[in-house]
């Protein structure tokens, strides 16, 4: 299941970052508009442990598989991930026309929030685990929708008390058991967890 660091990096080399145009018009109410729709998306999305149980999810480890906008944003948050330069992080934000959530509420500046809630000061326990989620299998949720969304770690779109042995070694990578059962109790996962859409837009990095 491990893979050494020389893969990785080669995976994770961009060799262009094009800018994510999913916004057509540039006025601020629209873009006012859609960050309360993106909120209003995220806080959805801290339900998912259990709403996704419901409806229709595809899981898999295999990137290839994925469409090449999310395969590109994946690896140009992974390339700022593996540099521990918290500030190369604005690149792949960078890449959206509306940055994405970190936090329940927009943030002003992503960077400087995220060295706020890391616990080394810098970012880089954040950085870690981004990289932790990205390098796990993913799950597509809504697939063949407009809705369509690839999550990291799969594990937020499925039910958790029914883990089998591999996906529980799976989660013990970025969750200590004692965590991993506090959410099985609570019937949701609630852990960070990763939203890029199928056109490549990163949607949000946000935890419960």
């Amino acid at each position: 299941m491990q893979r050494n660091r020389c893969e990785l990096q080669q995976e994770t080399k961009v060799s262009a970052l094009p800018r994510t145009n999913f916004l057509c018009g540039k006025g601020a109410q629209v873009r006012a508009a859609l960050r309360v729709v993106a909120f209003v998306l995220c806080c959805a999305a801290q339900c998912w442990g259990t709403a996704f149980a419901g409806g229709e999810v595809q899981a898999g480890h295999d990137v290839t598989k994925l469409p090449p906008e999310v395969q590109r944003m994946r690896q140009a948050i992974l390339q700022a991930a593996m540099s521990g330069d918290i500030e190369r992080l604005r690149v792949p934000i960078e890449m959206n026309e509306i940055p994405p959530l970190f936090a329940k509420a927009p943030t002003k500046d992503p960077i400087a929030y995220l060295k706020s809630v890391s616990a080394d000061g810098n970012g880089r326990e954040m950085l870690a685990i981004l990289y932790n989620l990205l390098t796990t299998g993913y799950a597509i949720t809504n697939p063949g929708t407009k809705n369509e969304m690839v999550v990291w770690p799969y594990h937020a779109a499925i039910p958790l008390k029914e883990l089998d042995p591999g996906q529980e070694v799976e989660i013990y990578r970025f969750l200590p058991p004692a965590r991993l059962k506090e959410m099985i109790a609570q019937g949701k996962y609630s852990y960070y967890s990763v939203g890029i859409g199928r056109d490549g837009v990163w949607h949000y990095f946000t935890a419960q």
